[in-house]
């Protein structure tokens, strides 16, 4: 181990990965950066593990950089909460406990960000499917600072809200946490984690390997919810910093709105329990949709699809149902959901 290498905590969150963990160990302990304090967070129910436990056990053995932490499980907000309190490096990375990281991925994060002076590090991916491995285009290195990366993540153009494919310097956690009663704990934080790097280098070379898993048709619909519900937040704190972005997030959020509308649509039969929330709901994205009015019509983020989605929502939502089950039909047939 070099001396003069500073200390990159790697956290990794485990509940349930038993037949995946082997492999995202191995490429945590494999990588050609070795000053890693590498930190185990074991979901416990009810006093047990799902098979975790051993596996983690066993490589702990044979290497002293790791720790376990075990815990009951409260979600993986919680679990990302308990690693970041154990973490004493001077940089804070993650690898989940169901994902794989290339040998190489948190060498080149940590060169990237000294060599670009920058506090966030943030690398490609791969999307691992059942079937199939989609890499991200690789398109060079490039600087950004706070706006600039919330304008990629508006446009869908670049990396996202998660946090395994990033180096973060560790201050930028001193106070600030997930929350640990939500879905999608990770886009509650990362804004305000690049809000407060400053400056991001983003490497857009394929570095890591995430495994698409539970994109079940009722898996999408309850997530619909979750994402408005974030990315609304998110917009919010966007334009806040860069209001030159308003374009962008009403574009971001017109996706998300007429998304939850179609779920309404094909998924809602009026039979459940929850159907008076239901309804509540669906008419809350369809006012929200509606009271965009002229303000979308010279919005070049909004494009043709968006507008014909819009108006079918508002005045023919009988012929969104069908055009929407057919394009659900269609994907299934293509296992794009597994």
């Amino acid at each position: 181990m070099e001396e003069n290498q500073p200390k990159i905590s790697v956290i990794s969150i485990i509940y349930d990965v038993a037949a995946f963990l082997p492999r995202a160990l191995e490429s945590i302990v494999s990588q050609t950066y070795k000053n890693l304090e590498i930190i185990l967070v074991v979901g416990e129910k009810d006093g047990t593990d799902k098979g975790d436990l051993a596996i983690c056990e066993r490589f702990a053995k044979k290497d002293d950089r790791i720790r376990i932490i075990r815990t009951p499980a409260k979600g993986t907000g919680d679990a990302r909460n308990k690693g970041l309190d154990a973490a004493t490096g001077d940089y804070i990375g993650f690898v989940d406990g169901d994902d794989w990281a290339e040998p190489e991925m948190f060498r080149k994060l940590y060169v990237n960000l000294i060599e670009h002076e920058a506090r966030l590090s943030v690398c490609g991916k791969y999307s691992e499917y059942e079937d199939r491995s989609e890499a991200d285009p690789d398109a060079g290195i490039r600087d950004m600072d706070p706006a600039g990366a919330f304008e990629m993540i508006l446009k869908g153009t670049g990396f996202f809200f998660h946090c395994w494919d990033k180096l973060f310097e560790a201050s930028i956690f001193e106070d600030l946490r997930f929350p640990d009663d939500r879905y999608l704990e990770d886009r509650y934080v990362i804004d305000k984690a690049i809000a407060k790097a400053g400056k991001i280098v983003y490497d857009t070379e394929p570095l890591y390997h995430y495994r698409v898993r539970g994109n079940s048709l009722s898996r999408v619909k309850d997530m619909a919810e979750h994402n408005t519900e974030a990315d609304m937040e998110f917009a919010d704190f966007a334009c806040g910093i860069a209001p030159e972005l308003k374009s962008a997030a009403d574009a971001f959020l017109l996706y998300d709105h007429l998304t939850c509308i179609q779920n309404y649509l094909i998924y809602f039969k009026g039979k459940s329990t929850d159907s008076e929330r239901m309804q509540n709901r669906y008419r809350e994205h369809l006012e929200y949709v509606r009271d965009m009015g002229e303000g979308i019509k010279d919005n070049p983020e909004i494009g043709r699809s968006l507008r014909i989605k819009r108006q079918l929502s508002l005045h023919a939502p009988w012929l969104l149902a069908i055009l929407t089950r057919t394009h659900v039909k269609k994907l299934a047939k293509s296992k794009k959901f597994q």
